[in-house]
């Protein structure tokens, strides 16, 4: 009974909390539609933090990955008038195979050449949607996407208003994180944590690291297909700049900024480099040539210098200070009489 009253307070009362936080903020936010850019971003943000913090891979592919869900869907809604869930499903599907296949190479290699892989496929996959006009339209991308209601036979629900859309990625985002969350708790996570402190243990104890990391670069594929699933819908348009490296790069210092090593500096990182962006552009100064990129470096570099475990980690060294602050007893006033006595 107490084991389990550790966990809801260690686990399900924080996701709880993240969930009304979330529900609430649209309205709050400069724009109608960057709560939900904010938590489509926070899906390869929580794939690459699932693979690289708790994995220990560093991956540089959740752009390509990102772009291959978010054309499968872009294609079956603009050429096919598909269902919008079939083709979400369709997306996570083709995201997931990709995966399986970029991942079949990668995991055979660590550190570097590991990372430095993922980097090559992310750009053979752009170089492809670039080169291959007839079905991805090349440099023009995929129009005419259109979100307009999802049919559940007796039932419709139209996900054209910005609010509609907006609950419609909160609850895959809450259900992805609850995955996520239990995925890391569960034998199969304990395993891939392990196995980023010390491969060379898991394998003397039976383990095999390839398997394990094979299927965590999968699953954490189709986490990144789902985000691109749900963007496609939210622009109601897919560039190849979706699949670009930089891509990749924004997801790695959206991760960085909120902290690699636990799940909730997905969302926190992604709000912060997301809203941070918006906030500089509005400065005609800084918006000229890019201006606001170097102001964003800046706080990129003090966050990852000065706060340890990023802004996650820096919040929480913060509370940690007030409350010792707080909780330390007051000093106790000196005693006239008994100064006056060892004074004599």
């Amino acid at each position: 009974m107490k084991g389990a009253i550790k966990l809801y307070h260690r686990v399900g009362l924080p996701f709880i909390i993240l969930a009304i936080i979330l529900f609430i903020v649209q309205p709050i936010l400069p724009s109608e539609m960057m709560a939900a850019e904010i938590l489509i971003m926070a899906f390869p943000t929580l794939a690459f933090i699932l693979l690289f913090g708790y994995t220990g891979q560093l991956s540089f592919g959740t752009g390509s990955l990102f772009a291959v869900g978010a054309y499968t869907t872009g294609i079956l809604l603009a050429r096919y008038d598909a269902h919008v869930l079939l083709a979400i499903l369709a997306g996570i599907i083709v995201t997931g195979i990709i995966a399986a296949v970029v991942g079949f190479f990668c995991i055979r290699q660590a550190g570097l050449i590991f990372a430095l892989l993922t980097l090559a496929f992310n750009q053979l996959i752009w170089f492809i949607i670039w080169q291959w006009r007839s079905f991805t339209g090349g440099p023009d991308g995929i129009w005419g996407i259109q979100r307009s209601a999802i049919n559940f036979g007796l039932f419709s629900v139209n996900i054209k208003p910005s609010f509609n859309f907006y609950l419609l990625v909160l609850i895959f985002f809450l259900l992805t994180f609850l995955f996520v969350q239990r995925l890391i708790e569960s034998p199969f996570g304990k395993v891939l944590q392990g196995m980023r402190d010390s491969e060379l243990r898991a394998t003397a104890i039976g383990y095999k690291p390839i398997t394990y990391k094979w299927t965590s670069f999968v699953i954490t594929g189709m986490i990144c297909g789902l985000g691109g699933t749900l963007f496609a819908l939210h622009q109601e348009y897919v560039g190849e700049h979706v699949a670009n490296w930089m891509t990749s790069g924004e997801v790695v210092i959206m991760a960085l900024l909120g902290g690699t090593f636990v799940l909730y500096g997905a969302i926190i990182g992604s709000g912060a480099f997301i809203f941070l962006s918006d906030f500089l552009n509005q400065f005609t100064a800084l918006a000229k040539a890019g201006g606001w990129l170097f102001v964003l470096g800046i706080i990129f570099i003090l966050v990852v210098m000065f706060l340890k475990g990023g802004l996650y980690g820096g919040g929480g060294t913060l509370y940690t200070w007030l409350r010792e602050k707080l909780a330390s007893p007051p000093l106790e006033p000196s005693n006239p009489e008994e100064h006056t006595r060892t004074g004599s």
